[in-house]
């Protein structure tokens, strides 16, 4: 079976009555009427149409149920409005739209395209005659840490400059923040944002069960429901750490398939969602219930005395990185589907119509993964931070009338796992106050040299003249005097004396001084792309990339993304040990 190509358009289903978009032999799922096939049979498509003419065409979406207030009118020839949606990035930059939803990780592109000034308000001549974002709105601030926060911190130099209409003096946007787990943020919002006005909202209240988004849920006498129990678990007799996941992993999903309950009762603990640190860690479990897990269910069944038809046959689902963005939404789908009786007897029906048994993650259900019929959850090994801990364990139990069972299995040759589990009852009664405090560190020496030359182009080709600065790096376009160059180091120089208190700004300053040295001594052709790498340097290479020797390191190599800041390792195959002693010079 050829696979099918990765679906471009994002949208699965349409956001208003819930039918589903993609190919015709789509699976249904959802929706009002959930129309798989185009009413006049002419397209294998269903969701996404062309629209305009010639070099103009461009793609929009259309609900296929006529009944949608955003669906194919009846008449033919004739359509109603297309859902208000865009995703596509020319369309997106010709039409600024009024919300634009994205990842901090696309902010190092400001340097490769100056046509994003659009969603600035900032014209072709480097004015804002339209007004600029006036609020940003940032999901979940602690992943901002690390080397992404860092970059982050970087690149809001020149974001903030471009969010304010007359320069810096003036109020740029508001900011609002959200997250769960986030500890001294007024030091992160400071190196992020620049800001040193701060409010907490909610406030602490006089109440630990009542945070005002949250309430201890209690029964009409006053004691409290059932919530989130967590387990831990460490088994020093086993000969490997494998042996106690296999065990573990086969009582959880037997338990489930033995209790005596109806099916809705038995739905919220039949899949099984197992987290993982790493990929290495999650491709060794995989194994497992293949053979081990099931090999110990019949172990279960056995000791219970229980009729073999009874045993599960572990049906796994993944979510990891490694597999592709447009078939994450598919999975999520999955995990959405009920158990029924009816539902597990039909063993040969599509994997879309079978409930899962095992969902093997990895960090990508940190956040997002919202799926309120999960209730069991397993965590092979402590995670790196409280943090994403309590992150990771808030995947299930969401449902207020399905509690969650969360087991944690711990290594007996990991010093770590050890600790936490000798402490487990007081790390968990004070699991909020253990958060670890962030780090963003931006103007760093190293974060200087990989994205001090990025703010700077971003900046000369959004603020200088599109036709001119935007598009053509020679001549050099910061020549002393002129206003482009004033603006650059009076960013550049508040920045740094604000977030590190004027300890690292003489030697920012410095270091924009060198790299500005650098661009008029090398006289570049170009700004340089994505392409094949031409053969005199231009001024940028993408980041990672392995530029010719011929260019004597003449070309800076700039991020395309704030998730990739490392360059990676090439290997080169040479013949030089096979020649003979003879050979040899």
């Amino acid at each position: 079976m050829t696979p099918q190509p990765e679906n471009p358009f994002i949208l699965l289903k349409c956001p208003w009555c819930g039918a589903r978009f993609g190919p015709n032999d789509a699976a249904p799922a959802g929706g009002r009427r959930n129309r798989n096939r185009a009413e006049d049979g002419t397209s294998s498509v269903t969701g996404y149409y062309r629209h305009g003419t010639g070099t103009a065409q461009t793609v929009v979406y259309r609900c296929p149920d006529h009944e949608c207030e955003f669906g194919k009118a009846l008449a033919p020839g004739v359509h109603r409005d297309p859902l208000p949606v865009t995703v596509i990035d020319e369309d997106l930059i010709e039409s600024p739209p009024n919300l634009l939803i994205g990842t901090v990780d696309k902010f190092a592109m400001l340097a490769w395209k100056p046509a994003l000034r659009k969603f600035f308000g900032i014209e072709k001549d480097g004015q804002h005659l339209h007004e600029p974002p006036t609020l940003v709105i940032q999901d979940e601030l602690h992943l901002i840490s690390g080397p992404l926060g860092t970059m982050v911190g970087a690149y809001e130099t020149v974001i903030d400059r471009l969010c304010r209409e007359h320069g810096i003096g003036r109020i740029g946007p508001k900011i609002i923040a959200s997250t769960a787990t986030i500890s001294r943020a007024n030091e992160q919002i400071a190196h992020l944002y620049a800001r040193s006005s701060v409010l907490l909202f909610p406030p602490s209240g006089l109440e630990a069960g009542d945070s005002f988004f949250a309430r201890e849920d209690r029964w009409p006498d006053g004691s409290l429901k059932p919530g989130r129990l967590y387990a831990g678990v460490m088994a020093p007799g086993h000969g490997s750490f494998q042996t106690t996941q296999a065990r573990v992993f086969a009582m959880l999903m037997q338990g489930a398939a033995i209790m005596d309950t109806d099916d809705a009762g038995r739905d919220p603990w039949w899949t099984l969602l197992c987290f993982f640190n790493s990929l290495r860690e999650l491709g060794g479990a995989a194994t497992l219930f293949v053979a081990d897990a099931r090999d110990y269910l019949r172990v279960i069944i056995d000791r219970m005395g229980i009729s073999y038809e009874m045993i599960r046959s572990p049906f796994t689902s993944e979510l990891t990185s490694r597999i592709r963005s447009d078939d994450i939404p598919k999975e999520l789908a999955r995990l959405e589907l009920s158990f029924s009786t009816a539902r597990l007897r039909t063993r040969d029906a599509a994997i879309s119509e079978r409930p899962v048994d095992v969902c093997l993650a990895s960090n990508i259900i940190e956040v997002g993964v919202d799926i309120p019929r999960l209730s069991l959850m397993a965590i092979v090994g402590q995670p790196k931070t409280t943090s994403q801990y309590i992150q990771v364990s808030s995947r299930i139990g969401r449902d207020r009338e399905k509690p969650g069972l969360v087991t944690v299995l711990y290594g007996q040759s990991k010093p770590r796992d050890r600790s936490h589990y000798e402490r487990f009852r007081s790390y968990h009664q004070r699991l909020y106050a253990q958060v670890e405090p962030t780090s963003v560190t931006p103007f760093s020496l190293p974060a200087v040299d990989r994205a001090l030359h990025g703010i700077i182009v971003a900046a000369v080709r959004q603020l200088g003249d599109q036709e001119r600065e935007g598009e053509h790096a020679d001549p050099f376009p910061l020549a002393v005097g002129v206003q482009l160059r004033a603006i650059i180091e009076d960013m550049v120089r508040k920045r740094v004396d604000f977030v590190t208190g004027g300890v690292e700004t003489s030697v920012v300053m410095d270091r924009l001084k060198k790299r500005l040295d650098e661009w008029r001594t090398w006289n570049p052709d170009a700004y340089g792309g994505f392409g094949t790498l031409p053969e005199h340097p231009p001024l940028m290479h993408p980041a990672g990339a392995n530029p010719p020797a011929e260019w004597n390191n003449h070309s800076w190599p700039t991020l395309s993304s704030l998730r990739d800041v490392d360059s990676s390792c090439e290997a080169d195959v040479t013949s030089w040990f096979n020649r003979t002693q003879e050979e040899l010079p």
